[in-house]
Formats: C-alpha cells, sequence, structure tokens
C-alpha cells in the first residue's frame, strides 16, 4: 500500500513539472496542451498547422492516447491541480462526472444562435448537464444498421424489417436457403460496447436503465424482455453468431466486410470500411436501415460522441475555446467527414452533394439521428457499467436467466446510487 501511495506521488510530481514547462506563453504566442482520444486523431492532428497559421498567436501542443486509457490519465491530470491540458476529449458517459468533479468549463456564454439552431440536437445534447453545455462533439457518432444489399435481393427481400420479430424472421428464411448462417455477429464481450449493444434494445422495448433522479432501474420488465431477446437470438433463433459473446466491435466489422453475415449494428467510421476495396469484399453492396424497435415502439440507437472540452484548470481558456471552434467549423467538418469518415455535427451537411457522393447513405443516417440516445447520466457511470456488463455477460452465457441477472445487478447498483 506504501508502495502505492508512493508511485501515485511521483505521478502528481511528474504532472506538475509537465505543467511547469507547458501551457504558459512563450514571449507572445500562447501554448494550448491538448488531450485527445486516438478517434480521428490524426485527422485532428493534421490540421494544426492550418489552425497555427490563423492563429498566429497560439501553438498547440497535441497529445493523443487509446480510449480505453483516456479516462485515467485525464483524471490523474485534473487531480493534480495543476494545468495540465487546456483542451480534453470527454465522452458523453463522462460529462456527469467531470461536471461534478470541476474538471471542465461551462460553454453556453460561448455558444453562438447558429450552433444553438443548426448544430444536430442530438450531437449539441451529448455534453449537456442540468441543461448547461460542457463541450462541443468532435463528430456525430452512434451506432447504425448496416446490411448486405446482395443477400437481401437473393432473399427475395424488397423492404428492410421494421422491427425485431420481423427481422428474425427474414433472418431465418435467409438461413433457410443457405445465403448466409447467421443474421449478424455482435460485439457483446464484456466491455462497454456490450452497453451500447444492450442499449439499442433497452430503448427499442422500450425500456430504461435510470429514471429521472438518476436511480438505476435495469430490472424494468422492458429490459428483461431485450435482455431475452438477445439470449434468445444465441440459443433459439440463430439469429446471432454464438462467438458474438467474446468479440468486439471491430471482429463485427470483420465478418460483415468478409460477406458471411447479413447485417452489422456499428458505429459511423464501419461506413468508410466497408466500402474500402483493401479491407472489404462488400464494396458498393452495403446499405444503411433504421433500427428496429417491436410491435409496439420505434426505433432506437445508442449514441457515443467523443466532446471537446475546456478544462477548468486551463489558463488559456480564450485560445483552447478557438482551437475547439476551429475542429467544428463547417469546412473542417465536411473535410474530416470525407477524410476520416466521420458524421457532420451540423444538419444541412447531411445533404451536401460532396458527402452523399462519398456516403449515399448519409440520408438514411440523418434519419435514425432522431432516434438515439445517450447513456444515462451519472456521475458513478463507470461504476454502473461495470457492474452491469458482469451480470448481462451472466445471462448471455447462461450462468444466470434474464431476470435473475437484472435483478442481482439492481441490487447491487441501488447499493453503490446510495455512495453518491
Amino acid at each position: 500500500m506504501k508502495r502505492k501511495w508512493v508511485l501515485i506521488a511521483i505521478a502528481v510530481l511528474a504532472i506538475m513539472m509537465i505543467a511547469g514547462c507547458k501551457g504558459k506563453s512563450d514571449g507572445d504566442v500562447i501554448v494550448i496542451n491538448v488531450l485527445s482520444s486516438d478517434d480521428y486523431a490524426g485527422f485532428r492532428a493534421s490540421i494544426i498547422p492550418e489552425f497555427e497559421a490563423a492563429n498566429p498567436g497560439i501553438k498547440v501542443n497535441f497529445t493523443s492516447v487509446g480510449y480505453d486509457a483516456l479516462h485515467q490519465k485525464t483524471v490523474t491530470a485534473m487531480t493534480s491541480g495543476a494545468s495540465v491540458y487546456d483542451v480534453i476529449d470527454m465522452d458523453d458517459i463522462w460529462t456527469s462526472e467531470f461536471v461534478n468533479a470541476g474538471y471542465v468549463d461551462q460553454i453556453d456564454h460561448w455558444l453562438t444562435d447558429d450552433m444553438r439552431r443548426n448544430i444536430h440536437p442530438l450531437a449539441l445534447d451529448i455534453n449537456m448537464y442540468d441543461g448547461k453545455c460542457y463541450g462541443l462533439p468532435a463528430a456525430n457518432d452512434l451506432l447504425f444498421l448496416y446490411y448486405n444489399k446482395e443477400m437481401l435481393s437473393q432473399a427475395g427481400v424488397s423492404d428492410f424489417p421494421t422491427n425485431w420479430d420481423d427481422l428474425t424472421t427474414v433472418v431465418n428464411s435467409i438461413q433457410r436457403q443457405g445465403i448466409a448462417d447467421y443474421g449478424t455477429h455482435w460485439g457483446w464481450a464484456q466491455a462497454e460496447g456490450l452497453i451500447c449493444y444492450y442499449y439499442v434494445f433497452v430503448k427499442g422495448f422500450g425500456g430504461a436503465l435510470a429514471d429521472d433522479r438518476h436511480e438505476p432501474t435495469v430490472n424494468r420488465p422492458e429490459n428483461i424482455r431485450a435482455l431475452q431477446y438477445m439470449i434468445d437470438s444465441l440459443n433459439v433463433t440463430r439469429l446471432s453468431d454464438p462467438g458474438s459473446i467474446t468479440s468486439d466491435d471491430r471482429n463485427v466489422i470483420e465478418l460483415f466486410s468478409q460477406g458471411k453475415t447479413l447485417f452489422a449494428l456499428n458505429w459511423s467510421f464501419a461506413w468508410a470500411v466497408f466500402n474500402d476495396p483493401s479491407q472489404s469484399m462488400v464494396v458498393d453492396k452495403v446499405g444503411v436501415a433504421l433500427i428496429p424497435g417491436t410491435a409496439t415502439s420505434r426505433s432506437a440507437s445508442c449514441a457515443g460522441t467523443i466532446g471537446l472540452a475546456v478544462a477548468s484548470t486551463s489558463k488559456n481558456k480564450e485560445a483552447a475555446w478557438k482551437w475547439i471552434l476551429f475542429q467544428t467549423e463547417r469546412g473542417i467538418q465536411k473535410r474530416m467527414a470525407i477524410e476520416a469518415g466521420t458524421l457532420p455535427i451540423w444538419s444541412e451537411l447531411y445533404n451536401d452533394p460532396d458527402l452523399i457522393a462519398l456516403a449515399p447513405a448519409l440520408p438514411e443516417m440523418l434519419a435514425q439521428l432522431d432516434y438515439a440516445y445517450t447513456r444515462p447520466a451519472l456521475v458513478w457511470y463507470n461504476e454502473f457499467s461495470a457492474n452491469l456488463q458482469v451480470e448481462l455477460q451472466n445471462a448471455l452465457t447462461g450462468r444466470k436467466t434474464a431476470a435473475q441477472a437484472l435483478n442481482d445487478a439492481q441490487k447491487t447498483l441501488e447499493t453503490l446510487a446510495r455512495q453518491y
């Protein structure tokens, strides 16, 4: 234990030393330190020379890390109390935590009427907390339903099913015809991706994981039915490849790209992969459809966007905001969509002829944005997710029934909730 605290002290001291060397004005030049995830980091780094040319008094010191390391690196820096970073990436699931911890500044005073009217509401909502805005999204991202148009045509299916039961019927027909072994392969390994996929079913079945008071509600009947559908898809209807329970998003993309599954639920960047001849065997065979709901509820997707936030400890907040503003302006958003395969945050860009030429499914993607939901705004979301992941896996692997798993999760999460 003593060794642990010594290591922490060394880490904090190192951060403070870095802070003392960086982020200060160098003569008449302000240096802003940016901590980025690896999401589109190549593109974001590539536009730094343009930003610096347009803002000759500002230099950008850009650091990117893998998503899995981003949260801890950010928390370590912010809890040191030093001005280590000026701009940080804030995943939508961290907004509540970062706001309550005082890590990020409110930015409502910088938002223009143009932003409020024309940035898509889903994008603007991802870093909102208690009606206030704490960041602008780097891009728009959510889960989309991709499907193999050639497989559907071979099976004689002209209209994509609008609910999960009808989708299962279509897949079973395709399986009987020998066109595909499974309808899809999911990323249901024990990770945050599992929560995202489960949330699609939860909202599609009319459920919710937390109520308006931020109390957990994971064992609602609708949530149990959603989980039961997932279990049955593995063991009864054979809609889903059993290997899904040990796979992640990348495995989903690989199998769909090889033409082995009828559809894939995945993020926006998958479109570029599916249509890249060097990575895919289904180029020009991919469509996008609204994610099915149930007979009584509409389509639903899970949003998963990274926001750009001004660190509360920054000593260069005006310069930090200029960097955020530069990344989110229309021209840069269009270029990032073209060069990095992202979705823009501005609604009108979904009708841009240049972007539609590259991604003909943009109108369908825009339609899905109206049926997308952010995960629960909980200060303790990381603990919430980690515990729920365990119980979802218990149900998917047959160690517990859907009801047992979610009832057990509810008990654990209620105990955790009382600590916050």
